[in-house]
């Protein structure tokens, strides 16, 4: 059987402390250390800061793949599923829809754990301004 004395143990609890701080930095809803996110607006800088303010980036990650949420990353101009199989393009009117009442249209293959919010409309606007520019440039 392994033993260890008490300055073992917090030393152990402290290592562990600073794996679980870099794996959350890691998960954050940042960029991922291979792409790099464009320059935004004043607009959509400020909606990044609110989404991560909010608590919106633990579920909607903004660098390409799903998570309890689907990711921001190419979103806008999209076409999205709902669970009734009907086809949505995520532009501005749908997004300011989907973050105003999550619960309107419900996108097929998510649950639905968005709580609803007391965003404001200028708010919302900036949110919807900061997906709109994570889409990639079509060329």
């Amino acid at each position: 059987m392994l033993r260890c004395d008490r300055g073992t143990l917090r030393s152990w609890a402290g290592v562990g402390a600073v794996v679980l701080v870099a794996l959350l930095a890691a998960c954050s809803g940042g960029s991922s250390g291979s792409e790099t996110e464009p320059v935004l607006s004043a607009a959509a800088a400020a909606g990044k800061q609110l989404a991560i303010n909010k608590g919106c980036a633990s579920c909607h990650v903004f660098y390409g793949r799903d998570a309890a949420g689907p990711t921001w990353k190419g979103l806008y101009g999209s076409k999205v599923t709902l669970n009734d199989d009907t086809v949505v393009v995520a532009d501005e009117a749908y997004l300011t829809q989907a973050i105003k009442d999550p619960w309107s249209q419900k996108v097929k293959g998510y649950g639905t754990i968005m709580p609803r919010n007391n965003l404001t409309d200028a708010e919302v606007a900036s949110i919807v301004a900061y997906i709109k520019e994570l889409n990639p440039p079509k060329g």
